[in-house]
């Protein structure tokens, strides 16, 4: 019998050494574990580290098993594998039922299922693979085996709960408690490291089907009630933590700067590859300050908006049946992200300018329509606009005029905030960055630097007077004032700050266009030599080399290049590319030069073009001065233009024009458009305090 006995022990022994030979043969080395490096997730962040925007293949957040708390580990050891800390990977007796469930099921062929410890499951997604066989699962045990004779338990642990699929693209434990609750992992109360435990045995299934909520409800109050038994959460704790509903949403918190973000994006994968960004898990820190781009978005879409419904109505969206409210709920999800209050809905009756409107959830609203031209009808389906300073709704039109504004710390060249158009989702082309337009009158500051670098005094007269300057080729340039007037012989200062095009010509044709063109090169506003036309804005340039080119005037004579990033650490928390978070600047006058130029803006708005804004200096107690700029036939309007606040100076820059360039209209001009852009920003940016 003993014989008989001994025999059974080594021919199991020799059938198991076998089976670990036959089948571990070919298996990747354990040790491999200990340089894992999955897929991470590229964050862009403001100057205050809050979240503007991320960028990934798999979205995860990588942890050390130290940062990771006892509750969360805890939590899912109960879900998943209570005794992980007495195993050596596998458990014999789960193994065992698992192969009798399978072979009496006859499953081996399509999904062997049951007995795995965390270990198998980390063999089987990291080294093994997931196929349908009986091998995978003899694979699986052996790797489980060799992993927890090579790495320690903790480090299994932290690689574990680093890869695991949580549902709704979510990799790993952080990004789970980010995108379920907008929390890290050490600020997650009870019920939601129970909620994020009772996932992964089959997330997707989990979270897309019809009874997800008592299924999820009761595999959480599961983890809840073995973790008070386990003391790790008190008896109150637990009463309150099965009293939560379960609310699957995105509470991830982002702010919403869609344009800089893409930039910044653009900024990386021209630096690094395009793979290595979406792959590992970079972390950039950008100059973008958040209530500075508040007030920029704020302020250009008003602006937008505005020139919007000073324009004819377009039409309905459509015509409403009895039931119009899976129309309304399909034109509300269509709508582009902007932080205007805008939704659709039917008009029910109405008298007058009021309309009275059914929204999507049923509700009445009162609208108020100001287009003279729409004669509403009953059924008409319209999108409104909520006026948060009314507290009322307005009959609304999605702007076809398109505009950007950029915000730059005039000392180092920080783009502190920067909206490139009304709305990314409708058009993600960037008015500041890539709209090469004619900048207009904005560029004759420059042309007067010019004149100050070559020795005419801002106090000599220049004739405000016709000129005629033959081109060749029987081609006359005859430019005009925008007020057909000439005031003869005045100081040239004044010819800036009160915008002369006939002095800024004249005085050209004095300086030279050589010298003049020496000077728009060196400001990167023309690429080489320029014709007369020029000087009065006919060239082309963006709206961010318009901001970095006024940066001269406020920092005695010095350019400062754009900067868009502060710092960006890689995946092993180190800094790289330098170069992008140096400041860079370049001289192209001298201060005696820019000190002067900047008190003509200044004056602008004190008797000159732009004289509306000076009510601003006495009400806000702060500084400000700028120059309009509007091209030929009213196709662009501009505005750039400077606040001086607690001792400190921003630049503003203002685009609008449309995508295909046309005329905005009779005498729309930057003064009327663009200018009251910047005197918005102004009141908002009055109220904060800039980091």
């Amino acid at each position: 019998m003993l014989f008989y006995c001994l025999s059974l022990v080594f021919g199991a022994t020799a059938v198991v050494f076998a089976m670990f030979v036959y089948y571990g043969n070919d298996l990747p080395n354990e040790s491999v574990l200990l340089q894992y490096s999955p897929l991470t997730t590229s964050k862009i962040n403001s100057r205050e580290k809050v979240l503007m925007e991320e960028y990934s293949i798999e979205r995860r957040v990588l942890l050390s098993f130290e940062q990771m708390s006892q509750n969360i580990i805890w939590a899912f050891l109960i879900a998943e594998d209570k005794d992980f800390f007495k195993h050596a990977g596998i458990k014999s007796s789960s193994l065992l039922r698992a192969i009798i469930k399978n072979t009496k099921k006859n499953s081996w062929g399509t999904r062997p299922s049951g007995g795995s410890t965390i270990t198998q499951q980390l063999a089987k997604n990291l080294l093994v693979g997931n196929s349908k066989n009986i091998s995978r699962k003899i694979k699986e045990a052996i790797m489980a085996f060799r992993i927890e004779n090579t790495i320690a338990k903790n480090k299994i642990l932290e690689i574990y709960l680093n890869h695991l699929y949580l549902g709704k693209g979510c990799y790993g434990i952080a990004e789970a408690a980010d995108y379920y609750f907008g929390k890290t992992i050490d600020a997650l109360d009870a019920h939601e490291v129970a909620f994020i435990a009772s996932i992964p045995s089959a997330p997707s299934a989990y979270l897309n089907s019809e009874n997800v909520l008592t299924i999820l409800q009761t595999k959480r109050n599961s983890i809840l009630l073995q973790m008070q038994q386990m003391n790790l959460i008190s008896q109150k704790e637990l009463k309150n933590a099965l009293m939560q509903p379960i609310i699957i949403k995105n509470h991830k918190k982002k702010l919403f700067a869609p344009y800089f973000s893409d930039e910044i994006y653009k900024i990386l994968i021209n630096n690094i590859s395009k793979e290595s960004f979406l792959q590992e898990g970079y972390i950039i820190q950008t100059t973008m300050d958040t209530h500075i781009q508040q007030c920029a978005t704020k302020s250009l879409e008003h602006g937008l908006i505005k020139y919007t419904n000073q324009q004819p109505w377009l039409g309905p969206l459509a015509s409403a049946s009895k039931n119009p409210h899976e129309m309304l709920s399909n034109i509300n999800k269509a709508l582009p992200q902007t932080i205007n209050k805008i939704q659709a809905c039917a008009v029910l009756k109405h008298a007058k300018n009021i309309l009275i409107c059914n929204t999507q959830n049923n509700r009445n609203i009162t609208v108020h329509n100001h287009y003279q031209n729409y004669q509403p009808k009953i059924g008409d389906v319209i999108l409104c606009r909520y006026n948060e300073t009314t507290k009322s709704y307005h009959v609304f039109q999605q702007p076809e005029i398109n505009g950007g504004i950029v915000v730059m710390n005039a000392e180092n060249g920080d783009i502190l905030g920067m909206s490139g158009g009304y709305s990314f989702d409708l058009n993600s082309f960037n008015c500041i960055t890539q709209a090469q337009r004619q900048p207009g009158s904005l560029i004759k500051p420059f042309v007067y630097a010019a004149a100050l670098e070559n020795g005419v005094s801002e106090f000599q007269l220049i004739n405000d007077a016709p000129v005629r300057i033959e081109l060749g080729d029987n081609e006359i340039y005859q430019p005009k004032n925008h007020d057909s007037k000439s005031l003869g012989k005045i100081a040239m200062r004044d010819g800036l700050i009160q915008s002369r095009n006939l002095t800024t010509v004249n005085l050209a044709l004095k300086v030279g266009m050589r010298n003049i063109s020496k000077m728009l090169m060196s400001a990167n506003l023309a690429k080489n030599k320029v014709p007369i036309s020029a000087v009065l804005g006919s060239i082309e340039t963006t709206p961010l080399n318009i901001i970095s080119a006024f940066s001269a005037f406020f920092n005695a004579g010095n350019m400062m290049m754009p900067r868009f990033v502060l710092d960006i650490k890689n995946s092993k928390n180190n800094n790289i590319l330098p170069t992008l978070s140096t400041p860079k600047f370049k001289n192209i006058m001298s201060p005696e030069t820019a000190l002067k130029i900047k008190n003509m803006l200044h004056d602008a708005t004190r008797y000159g073009t732009s004289k509306s804004l000076h009510y601003l200096e006495k009400k806000h107690h702060i500084e400000i001065g700028g120059k309009t700029g509007t091209t030929n036939e009213c196709r662009d309007a501009w505005f750039a233009g400077y606040i001086t606040k607690d001792q400190k100076t921003y630049l503003v820059c203002i685009f609008v024009g449309f995508d295909s360039p046309k005329s905005l209209g009779e005498k729309q001009y930057g003064s009327k458009i663009a200018l009251p852009i910047f005197a918005e920003f102004v009141e908002n940016f009055a109220k904060i305090s800039p980091k």
